[in-house]
């Protein structure tokens, strides 16, 4: 159900990202 995947490395470690919603991006980076 994503739009789209995005994968980028964050201190060695590969994190994969949907678009589907900006607020989780955001979630998802506050939490590292």
């Amino acid at each position: 159900m994503f739009l789209k995947t995005e994968s980028f490395e964050h201190n060695g470690v590969t994190v994969t990202l949907s678009e589907l919603s900006a607020l989780q991006r955001i979630e998802h980076l506050a939490l590292m």
